[in-house]
């Protein structure tokens, strides 16, 4: 238990805040691994979703033979080429591209490479991690593989220049090898997880949602909120066990933070020690006013590792002021 916890009611007028290296030709081909799951966590994409790593997913599947747009929009083309492509593979057509049919779909590549699998390596350093200087054009020559081999390199991979399977890994998920990584990788992982929308209001008290997740993902600490003139201003290091928690409720979820450090909390609130976040939206469910998805939305924080005692709702509420909002707080 930290010294940074919920002490007050927080106003209900205040919604904003609380209140408002293994081979990777190995995992592509061998027979064995068709039916297993995949040790690896990966950002599972299914219809509807949309972002940096469906454009990815579309450059795969064309690069398998599939015909679709690259729009990175998972809409009903892009979900006929995943099934096809998963009934062709020994795998279970459901549509949903999760680890298993990531790493049947992923191909590796290097320099002198020239396709639609090195486009994909291309747009995701480009656009993903601000590699402004590759073109995506599938040639893969020595400025992806200079940019390629920094990226390895800052994600404690063996710089090599060979997108295998770690390497693809840490491109999708923003993290390195077995789903762990510093903050900013993490911080990286929640921007390019188009399930996960982070608030961007500018009346929040100190910085949004967004803004938090966007100077972390950086390298620069995020602006706190104001329980008082003396708070404000003031930055804080956001966890990496809340960074993990929210990772992972996007990972099959989606939802809409109001506020992480930011917004006007109690002056020792988990959210200025960087621990916490709420959730104005789950899975497409208002939490406005107290109703079935605020004790799902408590119940996944919960097993994403908050902690219990300090994950309030509108039916789980000691302090008080949380039925238009799930807070998550993790240790």
């Amino acid at each position: 238990m930290t010294n940074a916890r919920l002490t007050v009611l927080i106003p209900v007028l205040l919604l904003a805040a609380c209140s408002a290296p293994s081979s990777p030709a190995v995992a592509q081909t061998d027979p064995a691994r068709l039916g297993a799951q995949s040790v690896l966590t990966w950002q599972a994409l299914r219809q509807g979703d949309s972002g940096r790593d469906v454009v990815t997913l579309q450059y795969l599947l064309r690069h398998r033979g599939q015909t679709l747009s690259v729009d990175g929009s998972f809409g009903p083309g892009t979900d006929t080429a995943v099934r096809n492509f998963q009934g062709a593979n020994g795998l279970v057509v459901d549509g949903i591209v999760g680890g298993n049919t990531w790493e049947k779909l992923i191909v590796t590549v290097r320099q002198g490479d020239n396709n639609n699998a090195v486009r994909a390596v291309q747009d995701q350093l480009r656009s993903g991690y601000g590699y402004s200087s590759v073109t995506v054009d599938g040639v893969f020559g020595s400025g992806t593989n200079t940019a390629v081999r920094d990226f390895q390199t800052k994600r404690g991979l063996s710089a090599d220049g060979v997108v295998g399977l770690n390497t693809w890994h840490a491109l999708v998920t923003g993290s390195s090898t077995g789903g762990s990584g510093t903050t900013a990788s993490l911080a990286q992982q929640i921007l390019n997880n188009g399930r996960i929308t982070l608030g961007t209001s500018s009346s929040t008290a100190g910085g949004n949602p967004r803004q938090n997740i966007v100077d972390t993902a950086a390298g620069r600490l995020a602006t706190r909120g104001c329980a008082s003139n003396a708070n404000c201003g003031l930055t804080v290091a956001l966890k990496r066990s809340m960074l993990q928690g929210l990772a992972n409720l996007g990972a099959n979820n989606s939802l809409y933070i109001t506020s992480i450090a930011g917004g006007v909390h109690s002056t020792y609130s988990d959210h200025y020690a960087g621990l916490a976040l709420d959730i104005g939206v789950w899975n497409g469910v208002s939490l406005s006013t107290p109703n079935s998805a605020h004790t799902a939305a408590r119940n996944a924080c919960i097993a994403m590792g908050s902690d219990p005692s300090q994950t309030f709702n509108a039916y789980y509420d000691p302090p008080g002021g949380h039925s238009n909002h799930v807070h998550c707080a993790w240790n």
